[in-house]
């Protein structure tokens, strides 16, 4: 909560109420830092209350409000001094903002790490004024950060008798509960929050979490989605992937359930699609990717195809995926890298090198970049470059560990040994606990120490079973020592469960040996294909398919004005690639809404959007039936109607990320589109 905000809710009824005599709180710079305050302009605030400290230095109230505004800008120091001076100053009459002093300085000690100051401080703000509910719900809080819940327990009850209806103090008693393991005793409380406040999501996720400790599967689902309803509950998000695969099935079922309700929204069907993605179900991802994309079409939906495609082995529809988000986000970093690996991992890595330039262009300070670089090099035996960009990553990333082993091969492969093995020995030294982005065993191995890197390799694969890199990095490292039986064994199970990077496979020096037994060609035979788990169901119905097409536009004071038809009536856009979504302005939808082009079903909801110059407007939110974009018909578009009359008509994503590739021909004042594929 913030503290500047209680404060300020505290103080301003008090002095409204029950002005002291010594009209401190008449200060003109006390009522204006208020109204500054209560807007959330803390930097106005903060001025007043200085120079009501600088004009009258015995006001404790102008020194809580600096305090509480200090603490609120993180200067903690400075939040000690002022908050000192408050409780010194204050009128001893004002329980409720002495209590609140006490309250900020133990807040306060906490970020100093000191819980005995803490705990000093809250239990003296709770005798100063028993009636005031924050120091409980602070204790109480602290108390379970430390895992002393019967304490907390006992602040959380005399917070529900402060006030009755605190949901905080509910929400408390059913948390500890959980906690301790007594999930009857936990749902009964948020029972209680639930009756209270039906519409309170978290009373639902934190239900559900209890449900699933009971393996009451079916009710935790229930609760889950009640919370992705009222609000997209960050704890109920959560909670999806906390089901075991056997009930992949159920929570499905019900996402889609979800989707049926709110079909105008995406956000259902991509939560499936992470789910399945979880359990490496990757065209049942896919396919439940195509449909949020014909919903809400978003370059992170795009990505998140690639990385399915890419596990899976389909590096052509990665490519393809990534190519056609980038059209939309250009910039996006995320995008640019995810093109490189892609590129990198079907074997261009000429391609790749380019992308992680260009990404290294636009963050000269990221150190990860320069590794992945360094490593296209190093496959490609640019072995002068890719050392120059291990030592870069090693400048920015000095406790990398897999750019101290990139360098030491480097200079192991340019003969210079000694440098080498003072490079491997700093890998042994950063990379001490076995974990899945662990290298120590190899650099062990260079060192000399067989058995300690067989060890440390044997830890690394217990410490996680289920990753498929730990049995491909185990492949590598038996290939390495010689031991070719137990290189495949590790190979196969990296395989089975799901690793794909077939080219790096055929390229993978480590694996020079083995490539040429006949148990890896058989291997190989075996596995040389896509993964798939299900024949992929077709959502097509939006997706455009077909040659490229040509539309014209008109030029408008420096913009494409395109013709297009929606929902049979014949409009004017613009074509605006930063748009988000489809806009209209009041007038459009009106007309369209009496003359029957619209109906009252078509309005879904309201909410927030950006335009390409970060404006944001709030209206209506409703579905096109069809849209008729030069002869490429998409059904049913998002689009908003923005609350002013004059707003222009804006062409944005939800139709152009689903047409496909749109280049601009100015010369011949033409659109071209290349439809999905």
């Amino acid at each position: 909560m913030k503290q500047i905000l209680v404060i300020l809710l505290v103080l301003t009824p008090l002095f409204m109420v029950a002005k002291p005599k010594e009209s401190m709180t008449d200060s003109y710079n006390l009522q204006r830092a208020y109204e500054e305050g209560s807007k959330g302009n803390y930097d106005a605030a903060l001025e007043y209350f200085n120079k009501e400290v600088r004009e009258n230095p015995k006001n404790g109230f102008a020194y809580l409000g600096i305090a509480g505004v200090q603490f609120e800008k993180k200067h903690f120091d400075e939040v000690l001094d002022a908050v000192n001076k408050a409780i010194r100053l204050l009128p001893k009459k004002q329980n409720t903002l002495l209590s609140t002093a006490y309250l900020l300085r133990g807040q306060t000690m906490l970020e100093a790490q000191d819980t005995v100051a803490a705990y000093s401080d809250m239990a003296k703000a709770i005798s100063i004024d028993p009636t005031f509910a924050d120091p409980y719900e602070k204790r109480g809080q602290l108390f379970y950060e430390q895992n002393r819940y019967e304490e907390g327990n006992a602040d959380y009850t005399q917070l529900i008798k402060v006030n009755p209806g605190s949901v905080i103090g509910y929400m408390g008693l059913g948390r500890n509960a959980q906690a301790q393991e007594r999930y009857d005793d936990a749902i009964s409380q948020y029972d209680k929050v639930i009756q209270m406040y039906p519409d309170y999501s978290s009373g639902y996720s934190f239900r559900a979490e209890s449900y699933l400790s009971k393996k009451e599967y079916l009710k935790a689902i229930d609760d889950i989605c009640k919370a992705l309803e009222i609000d997209s509950d960050a704890k109920a998000y959560r909670l999806l992937f906390q089901f075991p695969c056997e009930q992949l099935s159920l929570v499905v079922t019900k996402l889609k359930g979800l989707s049926a309700k709110d079909p105008h929204t995406g956000e259902y069907l991509y939560y499936s699609a992470q789910l399945y993605n979880k359990f490496k179900e990757y065209d049942k991802a896919v396919d439940a990717l195509k449909a949020a994309f014909e919903i809400d079409a978003r370059p992170v939906i795009l990505e998140e195809m690639s990385d399915n495609y890419f596990a899976m082995g389909d590096f052509t529809s990665a490519l393809d995926c990534i190519d056609r988000a980038l059209l939309m986000a250009p910039d996006d970093l995320d995008l640019i890298s995810s093109k490189a690996d892609i590129l990198g991992e079907a074997g261009d890595y000429d391609g790749a090198i380019a992308e992680w330039t260009k990404y290294i262009d636009m963050t000269p300070d990221f150190g990860g970049g320069y590794y992945r670089r360094g490593w296209f090099k190093d496959l490609s035996m640019k072995t002068d470059e890719a050392l120059e960009d291990y030592n870069m990553t090693i400048m920015l990333l000095p406790d990398y560990a897999y750019a101290h082993l990139g360098k030491g091969d480097m200079l192991m492969r340019k003969g210079q040994k000694e440098e080498a093995l003072e490079a491997y020995r700093k890998v042994v030294e950063l990379d001490t606990v076995p974990n899945n982005n662990s290298c120590a065993m190899y650099a062990l191995l260079a060192l000399g120490e067989k058995d300690k890197a067989i060890d440390f390799m044997n830890r690394v694969i217990e410490n996680d079973s289920i990753y498929n890199g730990n049995y491909y990095d185990a492949a590598c490292f038996y290939c390495r020592i010689g031991e070719l039986d137990k290189s495949l064994d590790n190979l196969r199970a990296a395989l089975e469960k799901g690793f794909r990077r077939l080219h790096h496979i055929m390229a993978d020096d480590d694996l020079i040996e083995l490539r040429n037994t006949d148990g890896f060609k058989s291997l190989m035979e075996e596995f040389d294909k896509p993964i798939t788990t299900t024949e992929s169901e077709s959502h097509s119905e939006s997706v455009v398919i077909g040659e490229r097409t040509e539309i014209p536009f008109s030029p408008e004071g420096g913009c494409a004005t395109v013709k297009c038809i929606i929902n049979d009536l014949p409009l004017s856009f613009i074509f605006d690639t930063g748009a988000s979504i489809v806009s209209l302005s009041q007038t459009e939808a009106n007309f369209m809404l009496k003359n029957g082009y619209l109906s009252k079903k078509d309005m879904i909801g309201t909410g927030r959007f950006t335009d390409a110059n970060g404006d944001v407007s709030e209206g209506t939110i409703l579905n096109l039936r069809e849209v008729d974009f030069g002869g490429l018909k998409l059904k049913n578009v998002r689009a908003s109607v923005v609350r002013n009359q004059k707003a222009p008509l804006l062409l944005g994503q939800t139709v152009l990320g689903r047409l496909g590739k749109i280049e601009i021909d100015n010369k011949n004042q033409k659109l071209i589109i290349t439809p999905n594929r």
